[in-house]
């Protein structure tokens, strides 16, 4: 796996990612309750909105410290912060952060707000990609009451496989992923946070007609052998090298979940 993913999330200071979460008991009063608009939304904000000074000097080489970083947001319209939603940070691999068509409905049924940053594509360096990905946990957090044990990550293609060294350095935050047609393992070295990965849910989809069939299933089978069994391979009839219909996307979103219903 490209270990600048990990170098790079080395750099920033605990607790960029935890930024209000809040355990599901937890009263919530203020800003949050004011603030808690739902639909499309767009969060605008600066690493200086987010980060500590000192955090701001160790990663502003990747994002500068005055650039408005822009995420495309949905939260379901029964939002409420007295229920703290689930969080799915999606990786794009073009310039838009923006949900698929017809996913929205499957977020409102879960209880799950969507975020992707936009100018995080294919064409962005990998460090860039993985920083905002990171931020948009604190950025979600700012402004809405999120469920830590129910924060996920997906992304499609090359956004899949940024998505997926994100998971792995980060499996202590994102509790699962689900990788779209696009998905990387780790190289020689077992991964830092295995017993944490070992601990979340995994599902990679890929299509009959998708280019990324044969190492999409290479990676399920390398999670299998390192000991994550908690991983499922959905292999779509007909499907090609995109992101799955609504009714493939909610089977994998309810796979995660099912992490949470054993537990409660």
């Amino acid at each position: 796996m490209n270990r600048a993913a990990g170098l790079l999330m080395a750099l920033v200071i605990t607790g960029v990612g935890t930024t209000g979460f809040a355990a599901p008991a937890e009263e919530v009063t203020g800003s949050k309750v004011e603030a808690a608009e739902t639909g499309h939304q767009v969060l605008a904000l600066t690493l200086t909105d987010l980060l500590s000074e000192s955090a701001v000097r160790n990663v502003e080489s990747v994002v500068p410290a005055n650039e408005t970083i822009e995420w495309r947001a949905y939260i379901p319209p029964t939002y409420d912060p007295a229920r703290p939603a689930g969080l799915l940070v999606y990786i794009s691999p073009t310039q838009s952060g923006e949900i698929p068509r017809g996913w929205s409905d499957i977020l409102d049924r879960h209880n799950v707000i969507w975020i992707g940053a936009d100018r995080s594509g294919n064409s962005e360096l990998v460090g860039r990609r993985v920083l905002l990905a990171l931020l948009a946990t604190a950025a979600a957090g700012q402004r809405y009451v999120i469920d830590p044990e129910r924060i996920y990550i997906t992304g499609l293609s090359g956004g899949g496989k940024t998505a997926s060294m994100v998971a792995t350095d980060q499996a202590q935050l994102f509790r699962g992923a689900i990788y779209n047609c696009g998905v990387e393992v780790w190289d020689n070295d077992a991964p830092s946070r295995l017993e944490e990965m070992r601990q979340n849910h995994y599902v990679f989809i890929t299509g009959t007609l998708d280019q990324a069939l044969e190492p999409t299933k290479k990676a399920y089978r390398a999670y299998k052998r390192a000991g994550v069994e908690n991983a499922k391979l959905m292999v779509i009839r007909h499907m090609t090298h995109r992101n799955p219909d609504s009714y493939n996307f909610e089977e994998a979103l309810m796979y995660l979940d099912s992490r949470i219903h054993a537990t409660r």
